[in-house]
């Protein structure tokens, strides 16, 4: 949270518990943007990977591999044999393993932050206690779901 910010909030004598409680959301939905968008990067990787395999193997090898076929029939060797589709494989399988790694990671950064974010609305009488906080409060909300994307209106 930006200094501006926090001395908007503590003009409008947001207590402490609120503004942790604040700063805490924040650090959590950055997290889970966070890994949202390397869970993308790496699916956008694999099928950058399946597209160069499926067009080297189409336009290069099955040529060749036509030819082989018609003299000794070894296709599956002719392909296990090329060393650039098994790079472009091992780099398959590693796309493969990451998106699985940051998907569960996603999951729990997600799961976190609503838990935060519904505990958050369901405690919301006791984080804005004071009268100056409680008419202030729509303010508050207005910039986490402008600036964060956090929405505390409703469940």
């Amino acid at each position: 949270m930006d200094g501006l910010q926090y001395w908007k909030f503590k003009q409008y004598l947001v207590s402490e518990v609120t503004l942790e409680v604040v700063k805490n959301l924040i650090e959590r939905r950055t997290k889970e943007k966070r890994f949202e968008q390397l869970l993308l990067k790496w699916s956008l990787s694999l099928f950058v990977v399946l597209f160069f395999s499926i067009v080297y193997t189409y336009f290069y090898k099955l040529p060749a591999l036509e030819r082989m076929f018609l003299t000794n029939r070894d296709v599956m060797s002719g392909l296990t044999q090329d060393k650039l589709l098994f790079i472009l494989f091992i780099a398959g399988v590693f796309c493969v393993i990451q998106m699985v790694h940051y998907k569960k990671k996603h999951t729990k950064a997600e799961n976190e932050y609503e838990e935060l974010r519904v505990a958050t609305i369901e405690r919301g009488e006791e984080l804005w206690e004071k009268p100056v906080p409680w008419k202030h409060r729509h303010e508050v909300f207005d910039w986490l779901k402008r600036e964060h994307d956090i929405n505390l209106y409703h469940k």
